[in-house]
Parts: C-alpha cells; sequence; structure tokens
C-alpha cells in the first residue's frame, strides 16, 4: 500500500513539474484576452517555430478580424516590415517567414476595430526558429527525463521517510539521465539548433549546464548509494537540486542567432 501510495505521489509530482517547465518557459505561447465589439476574445501569440514555412503567429477563438502584424529579426534594428492579416472562425493568416535554426523575430499584433487600432499586450513579443528534430529521438529524450524525474522523486520519499531505495533505482536514475540528457538531448540539440552541446566549457546554454549539474549530483548520490552505509543525505541533497534545476523554466538562455555574425550563440535570454 505505501508502494503504491509513495508510486502515485510520486508520479503526480513529476506531471507537475513538467507542465510548470513547459508552461514556464519563453517559448510557451503568450496567452491574452481582449475586448472585441464588447466581447471578450482569446489570443496565443506563438513564441516557438520550426524552420522551413512562414510561421503563424496568431491563433484566436475570435469569429472574425482583422490586423496588421510588424515584425523585424531579433535583436536587431532592422526596419520593421507590417504584415496584414484576418481571421475567420478561429482560423487566422498571420505568417512570417521562415528564420534559420535558432534565429528569432520579434512582433506586435494591432486589431482593427472601429475605434482604432488595439495592441495586444504591452510588449513585443519574442520567438525563436528552431530545425524540425525526428520522433525517434525526441520521444525518447521526453521519455527518459520524464522517468529521471520520476524515479528522482520516488527516492527522495523514500530516504525522506528513512526508508532504503531500491537496488537498483539510483544506478537506473543516473542511467536515465545519460541516455535522456547526454544521448538524445544533444541530438534532439543539433537538429534544432546546429550544436550538440552547447553548455561548460564550450558555452553558457544553462540547459545544458542544468543537466550536467544532474549528474554530478546522482553520480555523487550513486557513488554514497554503492559504497556508504547511508547514503540518504546524499540522495535528498541529490533531488534537491533536481527540484531546484526544474524550477527553472525550460529554454531559459538558450541558443540564439547573431544576425551580424551569421553565427549561432548560447547563454541568450
Amino acid at each position: 500500500m505505501k508502494k503504491t501510495l509513495f508510486w502515485t505521489l510520486s508520479f503526480l509530482i513529476t506531471v507537475f513539474f513538467a507542465v510548470f517547465q513547459r508552461m514556464t518557459g519563453p517559448t510557451y505561447p503568450l496567452r491574452l484576452t481582449a475586448e472585441l465589439a464588447g466581447r471578450p476574445a482569446a489570443f496565443r501569440l506563438i513564441r516557438r517555430c520550426e524552420t522551413g514555412p512562414g510561421c503563424l503567429m496568431l491563433k484566436t477563438d475570435a469569429a472574425e478580424l482583422k490586423g496588421n502584424l510588424f515584425w523585424r529579426r531579433y535583436p536587431t534594428t532592422d526596419v520593421w516590415e507590417r504584415i496584414e492579416f484576418s481571421c475567420a472562425g478561429g482560423s487566422c493568416c498571420a505568417l512570417i517567414p521562415s528564420q534559420p535554426p535558432a534565429g528569432k523575430v520579434e512582433y506586435r499584433v494591432e486589431i482593427n476595430t472601429p475605434s482604432g487600432p488595439v495592441s495586444l499586450g504591452q510588449k513585443n513579443v519574442v520567438a525563436r526558429f528552431k530545425g524540425a528534430v525526428p520522433g525517434w529521438i525526441l520521444l525518447p529524450h521526453i521519455i527518459l527525463m520524464f522517468l529521471f524525474m520520476l524515479f528522482s522523486v520516488r527516492i527522495f520519499l523514500s530516504a525522506a521517510f528513512g526508508l532504503e531505495p531500491v537496488k537498483h533505482s539510483v544506478p537506473a536514475t543516473v542511467g536515465f539521465l545519460v541516455l535522456g540528457g547526454f544521448l538524445f538531448g544533444p541530438l534532439t540539440q543539433y537538429h534544432a539548433f546546429g550544436q550538440a552541446w552547447t553548455g561548460f566549457p564550450f558555452g553558457y546554454d544553462l540547459t545544458d549546464n542544468k543537466t550536467l549539474l544532474l549528474l554530478v549530483f546522482w553520480l555523487i548520490a550513486l557513488w554514497a548509494t554503492l559504497k556508504a552505509r547511508s547514503a540518504r543525505f546524499w540522495l535528498i541533497a541529490a533531488f534537491a537540486v533536481t527540484a531546484a534545476v526544474y524550477f527553472v523554466p525550460h529554454s531559459m538562455f538558450g541558443s540564439e542567432l547573431d544576425y551580424k555574425k551569421g553565427e549561432v550563440v548560447t547563454g541568450a535570454r
């Protein structure tokens, strides 16, 4: 009964962290509402696009509207370009031309109303482009990192309540991290942005450096589990670092194309 409870709680906590990571990152769509003709309308401003076709930046549940989208490459001082768009039945035509992997654009949206143009939001929106990642790479990466967090929480609960972890659980957790974060993770990044590893010592990519920090602490926890009589302190410490890392929004300080130099830099907001 206790094992079932711990696994259920571990699953729920893992789902919480996964949702938090997705919804707080700088590439999650920005959700806004605006009053149009006396009725509230919901909008989603896209902040992540795939290279290739033009990117549809605006989605809405409004029945019908027209307006203008102003955009330029980011961060540059390019002249703003204007794109007229219209939406009918929630389907919008507001395409920004494709950019190279890691290229960013900033844009703002103005809705035409009887009283004049109305801007959506108070700040310009920044969207990043990425290359397409094959499913055989992306899916294992997601599953393995989910399993890593699931086992991390389960190990923490056992340690917190003074129970010994299952003998194979700590090695399995490290294995999930190595495969998900250091095999399929770099493959994912390579297809998305053209570089496999941009963390220490080659760059300042926060996601890569967070993964490296996790590996250090979980290797110490693994060593303590295999060599020491009681590894409780290091298991709790490893999870504390894991939780702190997962509370940092995903994709912060990631890859960004420097349009002037024509190269990808890391550590950008």
